[in-house]
This record gives C-alpha cells, structure tokens and sequence, in this order.
C-alpha cells in the first residue's frame, strides 16, 4: 500500500520495490492536489510491474564484475574502483531524487552530477568516474533495460597523460637481450619466453595468460562476452577473442617459442601459462609482477616498461615499417582505426625523403 507524506514541505512517495522493501521518492511539490495526481499515476505504473530501482541494477551489475574479477577477466583494480565510484554515484542520486527506478534513469542530471564532482576532486579524477558509470549503463544496454546512453551527451574530460613507449633503438634491444638469455639458458625462463611473445605479438598480458594449446568445446562465438585464446599448431595460428572482438594471427615465424613453452608442459595442462598450484592459468598479478622482475634488468631500457608499453612499443614499430594502419590494428586487436592511428605520432616524419622526389 503506498503512501504520501510531507518532509520539509516536499510531498514524497512511499511504496515497496521489488523486493519488497519501502522505499521514498521524492514527487517534488509542495502542492497536495499535484502531489496526488503524481501518486495516482505511479500507483498505476507499479501496478502490475515494478521497474528495477537503481540501488538493484548497481548492487547486481557489481556483483557481476566481481565475477569476472574472479575468472581474471577484470583486474583488482578496476573492481575496486567500481565499488567506489558506483555507490557514490548512487548516493549523489538518492540525495537528489530519492528512489530511482529503471525507467528514470534518464531524468538524471549528469551534468549536474559532474560538476558536483568538480568541486571536490580533479578533472582526470571526474572523467574516470564518469567512465565507470558509462561502463555500467553500456552494460544496461547490453541488457535491454536501457535503450541508449545517458551519459552521451555529457562531455567527458579526458586524461592528460603521456603514453610512454619504447623507442626503436630500446625496442630492438629488448629483443636482442631476450634472445641473448632464452639461446644460452639450458631451459630459459617461461617468464622471458612470454616477453618474448609479447614482443613479436602485441598481445595483451590478459590475452597471454588465458592462452590454452587447443581450442576448447566451449571457445566459440562472438556474440558474448566472454573471451578465449588458443593455438591451433596445424596452422600454427593464434586465435585471440578478448574485448567482443576476434582476431587469427599467424604464429609460424615465432613458432619455435610455443616449441620451448611445450617442453615444460604437463599431460594435464590446459593453458600455455599454467598455474602449478591451481588448475587454471597464471594470474595476470602473477606475470604482471614476473614481467616487472625481469624488465628491470634490461641495462639498455630507460625505464623499466610494462607489457602495455611494450604492446604499444609493437605498434609503433609496425607503422614506422610501412604496415597499413588497418593491418596493425587487426594484428593487436584494436577497436577501430582511429585508436591505431593515435601512435603515428610517435613516428618522426622523414622529410628529407620526400623533398628528394621533388628533387
């Protein structure tokens, strides 16, 4: 049974959601006959079905990342940050609007929201939040419980960093010293092994780590979220779907790697990179933290890259050879052209060569 009552003049509205919880929303009125009439229609509105509030949606879209958290998917990380940014936001909204069921999300004033947010913490710190909060409505979306974005028309400030890459002269050394050491170990380093890779692939650490020797019964499909990586040797072929795109990279000039990492692989072993303690693959911490041991000894770098510099490192190299930008992007598994094109700038033009053609 729902009812009206007065707070500080504000009518509001008090009913039960889906589960059966009260819950009070503010009718924003001070007038009884049009607070009323606003009850009456939500009377018939949450008459036959109640729509999700948006405490749920966030309480269950939370609850499934913590499980792709689980599976290695998401990073510790990125889940924490959903965990703040996300019951903040929800806050902000009950504070303003009270209870905010599915179907209002879109009367919400994210403009609003945002410059709140300014007033206490930094740009950057705003356009991370505000991309987590777009995360979760993309993810509504994928749903169907929204139709479009919310947040489309709100500008979101963008970080101001400098990506830190390799350049050609530390690219090529990085190799030489992984070669050097893999050549003269009796059994090189799965960790330098997986450098290795990553240096001749510009796969993710994520992509590396959920890698498997074959294709599995359940490896199939694009239309999900959920991502695999396997070798087909046949082929020598690496099939890569990770982040809803799919991706087949020849392997047969590198195949001699996969040959090494082979030599150490037990009959039970499902991933390229496996656990000794669990039956699944190496975490991306574990080789996050293996890779950080090892880079650090590489005397000819100038600071101690992580495997997403050396990921970009692999772009860059690639276009200063000539390789269409479109080809870069299908080898490394980026979304569009336009995020490929974002390294060119690492490329110093050579104009003297085009000034020689005007001779």
């Amino acid at each position: 049974m729902s009812s009206l009552y007065r707070k500080r003049g504000i009518f509001y509205y008090q009913g039960k959601d889906e589960d059966g919880n009260r819950f009070q929303k503010s009718l924003r009125t001070r007038e009884r006959a049009e607070a009323k009439e606003k009850k009456e229609k939500l009377d018939e509105r949450f008459a036959t079905e109640t729509p999700s509030t948006l405490a749920k949606l966030v309480e269950d879209y939370l609850e499934h990342r913590r499980r792709k958290r689980d599976r290695d998917e998401l990073s510790e990380r990125t889940v924490g940050s959903d965990e703040y940014v996300l019951p903040f936001f929800l806050d902000w909204t009950q504070e303003k609007y009270g209870t905010v069921f599915s179907d209002e999300i879109g009367d919400i004033s994210f403009s609003a929201f945002k410059e709140k947010r300014l007033e206490n913490v930094s740009p950057t710190t705003v356009g991370k939040d505000l991309r987590h909060i777009q995360s979760f409505f993309s993810h509504l979306q994928r749903k169907e419980v929204l139709s479009k974005d919310p947040l489309k028309s709100v500008e979101i400030p963008q970080p101001r960093r400098r990506q830190v890459v390799p350049n050609q002269q530390e690219f090529q050394a990085l190799k030489e010293w992984l070669d050097e050491r893999i050549e003269k170990a009796e059994k090189p380093k799965r960790t330098h092994l997986l450098m290795k890779l990553a240096c001749h692939t510009g796969m993710r650490l994520g992509e590396m780590a959920m890698m498997k020797w074959r294709r599995g019964p359940e490896d199939v499909g694009t239309g999900h979220a959920r991502n695999y990586v396997y070798l087909t040797p046949e082929e020598q072929t690496l099939t890569i779907k990770f982040k809803r795109k799919l991706r087949v990279i020849p392997v047969g000039q590198i195949w001699n790697i996969f040959e090494e990492l082979k030599e150490r692989r037990e009959p039970s072993d499902t991933f390229v990179f496996s656990s000794p303690m669990t039956d699944s693959h190496l975490t991306v911490s574990t080789l996050c933290h293996n890779w950080k041991d090892e880079v650090k000894k590489v005397d000819a770098l100038s600071r101690p890259y992580t495997s997403h510099s050396i990921r970009h490192g692999v772009v860059t190299h690639l276009l200063r050879q000539g390789v269409p930008v479109y080809k870069v992007g299908k080898i490394v598994g980026h979304s569009s052209e336009k995020i490929t094109e974002r390294y060119s700038h690492f490329i110093p033009d050579d104009l003297e060569d085009a000034m020689d053609l005007l001779g």
